[in-house]
């Protein structure tokens, strides 16, 4: 019983030796996976330039239906102004010209708590059709009634945002 037991506590040791000597060498590239790692346990500033600026948006916009037409400076970045040149059509533009509009893919959604209608929505047009010259994309917005075509409407307030 003796040696058993000495050959476990020394068994034990040996393993917790072992894992305070492992180092970035001894782990073969691929071999630690996400679901190895801890939630909550890597940072921003553990990453690499090249997976931070994927995990970043370039440029975000609010406009609120308020009888205005502008973004909400403390809800946007990135984004120079926007116009209403039509009913429904939302013309955006970009601050960096780096940001080319044929190869970013915007995402718009509806704010329903800044909305008037139960059945609205936005969707992002990049060919800007009926916007000025200069504009980088469009957000046109509708609603719906029951048995009734669509309609484009000005009382949809929304979120674009470009990764």
């Amino acid at each position: 019983m003796l040696v058993a037991c000495l050959a476990l506590v020394l068994s034990m040791g040996g393993v917790g030796y072992a894992a305070t000597r492992i180092g970035t060498k001894d782990i073969a590239n691929g071999a630690v996976t996400s679901v190895k790692i801890k939630d909550g346990t890597v940072r921003p500033d553990d990453l690499g330039a090249a997976a931070l600026a994927g995990l970043s948006v370039r440029a975000y916009g609010y406009v609120p239906w308020d009888g205005t037409v502008d973004l909400d400076p403390a809800r946007s970045r990135g984004f120079a102004s926007v116009t209403r040149p039509a009913t429904g059509v939302y013309c955006l533009t970009y601050t960096d010209a780096a940001l080319d509009p044929a190869t970013v893919a915007p995402v718009v959604t509806v704010d329903w708590d800044k909305s008037n209608g139960a059945n609205l929505t936005a969707y992002v047009s990049v060919s800007a059709h009926e916007c000025p010259a200069g504009s980088d994309l469009a957000v046109r917005t509708f609603s719906f009634t029951a048995g009734k075509p669509y309609r484009p409407s000005d009382t949809v307030g929304f979120t674009v945002l470009v990764p």
